[in-house]
């Protein structure tokens, strides 16, 4: 069955106010006599035979609109000999018209609030002099927490393979800077591959659906500790931290931990600060490519 003529019957556009605009052509084609001879519709004649070219041709008259959908339905007006053809026009995108690995990736960015433990703080005006967080007689705080929102970053993509070398990136952090942003400020939270089958422009595709999930944190992700402790070195030995008793004149071990240098010796003062990473590095950008521009 093929088709011998047709014709346009009527055209609608919809454009409400904040929302996508769709705009539809109406076609009536006439099938040849051998419609009665089980010959089913051919449907790849019916793009060509009407000039609808392929999926994101321009409207005739809305220029930005691109072919999205066709339907069809045999039978019009109860005939066998016609058939109603339906094209709907709206936005279209790049990735609406390649297969779907061939898709560019999408992101997603929202912050979001949360609470970290507060061991140093920022003294003065500026933000270079880092000290840790005690008290006047230098003695540290224990268990404060502050607010930090934090920035989720979500990558979507489809993989043709299983994103094991992104999977078994998770807990990493950035070992270069990355977003924009220094090294150890990023963290892969976590990935989710679920695997699809599409038809697309017929022919059916398999593949992973892909989300990863980056989380930034302006403080980084290396801890940044107060050097405390019960104990001290001195000349390779360890020794109980003390403190002086005025009242009866001597030396008694402290009832707090003590400053130390970041060597392991007693400071009598304020602490160092210890950055200490507990998650290992790897490269962002060849796992999860270069972030949106």
């Amino acid at each position: 069955m093929s088709i011998v003529s047709h014709f346009e019957l009527a055209r609608s556009f919809d454009y409400p106010l904040g929302d996508r605009a769709v705009a539809r052509r109406t076609f009536v084609c006439t099938l040849s006599d051998d419609t009665l001879q089980g010959a089913p519709l051919n449907e790849t004649d019916i793009f060509p035979r009407l000039g609808l070219g392929g999926f994101g041709t321009a409207h005739p008259t809305w220029s930005s609109l691109g072919l999205r959908r066709v339907m069809v339905n045999e039978r019009f007006g109860d005939s066998p000999y016609h058939v109603e053809v339906i094209a709907e026009y709206g936005a279209v995108s790049t990735n609406d018209l390649v297969t779907p690995t061939s898709r560019a990736p999408l992101w997603d960015v929202q912050s979001m609030p949360s609470q970290i433990p507060t061991f140093y703080y920022y003294f003065g005006n500026g933000n270079n002099d880092v000290r840790p967080l005690t008290n006047s007689a230098n003695d540290f705080f224990e268990g404060l927490v502050t607010e930090e929102s934090i920035v989720k970053a979500v990558k979507r993509y489809n993989s043709s393979t299983f994103p094991l070398a992104q999977m078994q990136a998770t807990n990493t952090i950035n070992g270069s800077s990355y977003f924009g942003t220094p090294e150890h400020t990023w963290k892969c939270g976590g990935v989710t591959a679920t695997q699809t089958i599409e038809f697309f422009n017929n022919v059916t595709y398999t593949y992973y659906a892909t989300q990863v999930e980056l989380t930034y944190r302006q403080t980084g992700w290396v801890l940044q500790l107060p050097d405390v402790g019960w104990n001290y070195l001195e000349g390779g030995v360890k020794k109980r931290g003390m403190v002086f008793d005025d009242k009866n004149g001597e030396w008694i071990a402290s009832p707090n931990p003590v400053g130390l240098n970041g060597f392991g010796a007693q400071t009598l003062g304020v602490p160092a600060i210890l950055p200490r990473r507990v998650n290992q590095v790897t490269d962002f950008f060849s796992l999860f490519g270069a972030p949106p521009g």
